[in-house]
């Protein structure tokens, strides 16, 4: 059986439209799972809640015991999970990524999902005032990298010093858990790729890889040893 990915959710709430309120997958990262041998599947919030965060600043509301079980449920059915980009940012994400890192299951934060597994640790993600070179939805490639980490997972998977990225976000990592490594810097020295290497994959990056997996090779090759890392364990069912 392929390895089963969870790739989970965020809110999206059109507030111009009577605040209709949806839970959102990227299809970028959906495709880039099932393209490089992963099954998509599916996580959602476990809440009576309604009404979600809106923004990318921490949601500072617990989660009752109730839900954390839950989620620990759907979580301990996937191989691995993947925290993807968004504009809004959940407190069920930050504990996805704690629960990840305790029990050494597979994950892979992207853009606010880098987020979340800073914060999820302990660390801090605050507003980026250089959004010139950071936000740029309107560039395939907004900026270069540097790998300062050659000892690092993510550095044997690009196998580059340097490497351009798209760059589509606002908020960094400002201080890091103990638990995350530093591995590349923009070329502005901002934190773009953390790791923890006493997990088997335990990676968040800043910028979107699953929008160049066609056509950057080194950028699909995170998500192939990321797969091939949740495929060495096997879902729990077999």
């Amino acid at each position: 059986m392929k390895p089963i990915i969870g790739i989970v959710s965020k809110n999206i709430t059109m507030t111009d439209f009577f605040d209709w309120s949806w839970q959102r997958i990227s299809n970028d990262v959906r495709y880039s799972v099932n393209k490089n041998g992963g099954l998509a599947l599916g996580i959602l919030p476990q809440t009576l809640r309604q009404k979600f965060n809106l923004s990318a600043e921490p949601e500072n509301i617990p989660l009752s015991d109730q839900e954390k079980d839950d989620l620990k449920n759907l979580i301990d059915m996937c191989d691995g999970i993947i925290l993807p980009g968004g504009i809004s940012t959940h407190n069920y994400e930050e504990f996805i990524a704690q629960h990840c890192y305790e029990n050494d299951i597979p994950l892979l934060g992207i853009c606010s999902g880098y987020n979340n597994i800073i914060r999820g640790l302990g660390g801090v993600a605050i507003k980026n005032d250089n959004l010139d070179l950071h936000d740029r939805p309107d560039l395939k490639y907004a900026h270069k990298c540097k790998v300062i980490d050659k000892d690092s997972l993510f550095y044997s998977i690009v196998q580059d010093e340097e490497f351009w990225v798209n760059s589509i976000h606002s908020y960094i990592g400002v201080e890091l858990p103990s638990t995350l490594k530093i591995v590349a810097l923009s070329e502005d020295g901002q934190i773009e790729v953390v790791e923890a290497k006493d997990r088997r994959f335990f990676m968040g990056v800043k910028y979107h890889p699953e929008m160049l997996v066609d056509e950057d090779e080194k950028q699909n090759k995170i998500f192939v040893r990321f797969i091939q890392a949740c495929a060495k364990k096997g879902h729990k069912g077999e």
